[in-house]
């Protein structure tokens, strides 16, 4: 055996003369136990400087690995040969370059207590699912989402929060008071809850076991508002970014139908009431049979609001349950009703509390005789002046109705005679008011 060969058989070997690297000379062999891996030099040719192919065939299939400098060949075959005696062909196969990379991979999955394989197949049915180009922004938009990611608002004090925001834009105390009445029923229902807490599931599961007072279901049309009201103060929310998406988007869409008919006064029995009101509620009662004003609207109501010279009521958007100003025009007898009555401008047209309006006209139907019918008055206006007037729209933006509701709910429901009736009601013989001169304001 000649001195280049044993160079060629031995790892150990010093690094080789020129004379070894000359392509005639054959391959460089390194081996070590059973596996031997060569080293074939190269001549420079075509632009290429002269090199050396590392063969491996750590893979199955031949690979030849380009070096310019012997020994950093002689390393790599050395590296090789030693991975695929110890049976490590996946590692023979890695390049310096890909063993970095693993290593650079290695520390990046550490804080995560996985190892580089799940981690690529991870990535990997993720970048089947929206490209591999889109796993970090899918990521963000996940994170963004995630409830983990969100502000920990107590429900509670989400609902002050929104409730102090309405406030503040001028809502009516009635408006403000119907959404702290709803709003805190959903907070006493879901104790110690966070608004990112809320799901469309647990919504539509709380809305569908709403009870009234009595222990029976609430009517459908009383859970909308449920929804309506809790849904607002979601989306009030989101649009401030405490929460991503509103819940209540996706609530079932709750058919309201109105399954009873309207129910109304004859003219009759709103003469019988009128008789008989005590004097206190008098021109609140004669307010809603003639000009159609809701009870809230009416216990808001002061006499400056009441222009008997001009002969209209005007219904401020701050009153109004459409929180849009209206004026009702004065028909004659009602302003007969009310003449007497012309009090100091600041003083409410009904002097007691609220609450009780409603129990007086309670009692005034009980001694009358009369049917208790709830808001009454108000459908009574609204189905006599349909019909007397016959236009539809004009009733219904006197009532603060839309066209609609006005058509649906109160269109031929009474004869133009039986209107004229109606509105021809006047003070003419009562038995517990002593009909006084108009006082000049």
């Amino acid at each position: 055996m000649t001195a280049a060969q044993q160079r060629r058989n031995s790892p150990h070997m010093p690094a080789p003369t020129s004379a070894d690297a000359q392509p005639d000379s054959g391959p460089i062999l390194v081996k070590v136990g059973r596996t031997i891996v060569r080293i074939y030099p190269r001549a420079a040719e075509r632009g290429r400087q002269s090199g050396f192919h590392v063969s491996s065939y750590a893979t199955g299939k031949r690979r030849l690995i380009w070096f310019t400098d012997l020994q950093q060949a002689k390393a790599e075959a050395q590296r090789i040969a030693a991975r695929m005696n110890a049976g490590d062909h996946l590692g023979a196969s890695m390049t310096g370059k890909d063993q970095s990379a693993y290593l650079r991979a290695t520390e990046l999955v550490a804080p995560f207590d996985l190892d580089v394989g799940t981690v690529c197949e991870l990535f990997a049915k993720s970048a089947q699912l929206v490209g591999a180009e889109n796993v970090v922004a899918a990521c963000k938009a996940f994170a963004k989402r995630s409830p983990a990611s969100r502000e920990h608002l107590p429900l509670s004090k989400a609902v002050d929060d929104y409730i102090a925001s309405k406030a503040s834009k001028g809502r009516s105390d009635r408006h403000l008071d119907d959404l702290r009445s709803r709003l805190a029923r959903f907070v006493t229902d879901h104790p110690g809850a966070a608004l990112a807490d809320v799901s469309t599931a647990n919504l539509q599961s709380w809305i569908d076991k709403l009870k009234r007072e009595d222990g029976n279901p609430l009517s459908p049309q009383s859970r909308r508002n449920f929804a309506v009201v809790v849904g607002a103060m979601l989306n009030h929310h989101r649009r401030r970014g405490s929460i991503i998406d509103n819940p209540a988007v996706d609530l079932e869409r709750e058919k309201v139908r109105s399954t009873d008919a309207i129910e109304f006064w004859t003219p009759d029995e709103a003469e019988a009431l009128l008789r008989v009101c005590p004097i206190v509620a008098l021109p609140a009662l004669a307010i809603g049979l003639f000009a159609g004003l809701r009870t809230a609207e009416i216990a808001r109501l002061r006499w400056q609001d009441v222009d008997l010279d001009q002969r209209h009521i005007t219904v401020s958007a701050e009153n109004a349950k459409t929180a849009s100003r209206r004026l009702v025009p004065m028909t004659d007898n009602l302003l007969e009703w009310l003449l007497p009555f012309r009090a100091d401008p600041k003083a409410l047209v009904y002097p007691e509390h609220a609450t009780t309006l409603s129990k007086r006209i309670t009692e005034a139907a009980e001694a009358a005789g009369v049917r208790r019918l709830a808001n009454g008055a108000r459908h009574s206006f609204c189905t006599y002046r349909t019909a007397i007037t016959g236009d539809v729209a004009r009733t219904a933006a006197e009532a603060g109705n839309s066209v609609g509701v006005q058509h649906a709910h109160y269109r031929g429901l009474a004869s133009a005679d039986d209107a004229a009736r109606f509105f021809g009601i006047c003070p003419v013989v009562l038995d517990n008011v002593v009909m006084m001169p108009a006082r000049i304001a």
